[in-house]
């Protein structure tokens, strides 16, 4: 059997096969004979066509105020770290004001901004009208 004649056979439908299609030819459905109303007719040329104004993003955007995610309102405890040190018990009975301490682990001017034990980023100490800032320069790869 060659290919052609597969596409020559009709199929049979029943009434009942909720599945069928209806006809294409079915009487009293073809809209194609009845004309459209002349206030309905396509313009003939673009000149008629009314002209649409262009879309602007930001204009859609300029009554609305932007939606926030709630999760954006989560506040979230962080800590500044500057290095670490090893003391033994008694070392750290001995600390009191005017001791110095070797930290190590990281260099002088830099700190790594965590939540919890994991880092976020890493960045330099900066002075912020006399408070003490991080500037942000190299941010962890995410988890």
């Amino acid at each position: 059997m060659a290919n052609e004649t597969l596409y020559d056979d009709e199929l049979e439908m029943s009434s009942e096969d909720e599945y069928a299609t209806p006809s294409l030819t079915d009487e009293g459905d073809d809209d194609s004979s009845t004309p459209m109303p002349a206030d309905t007719a396509w313009p003939a040329h673009e000149d008629e066509r009314p002209v649409e104004e262009p879309y602007h993003p930001d204009d859609a955007t300029a009554d609305t105020p932007p939606t926030l995610d709630p999760l954006d309102q989560l506040s979230m405890a962080l800590t500044l770290r500057c290095g670490t040190l090893t003391m033994s018990l008694g070392e750290l009975r001995r600390v009191a004001a005017g001791t110095v301490l070797e930290v190590s682990g990281i260099t002088p001017g830099y700190a790594t901004l965590c939540h919890g034990e994991r880092v976020l980023a890493e960045g330099e100490l900066v002075d912020v009208e006399g408070r003490l800032g991080l500037q942000i320069t190299r941010m962890a790869s995410p988890a």
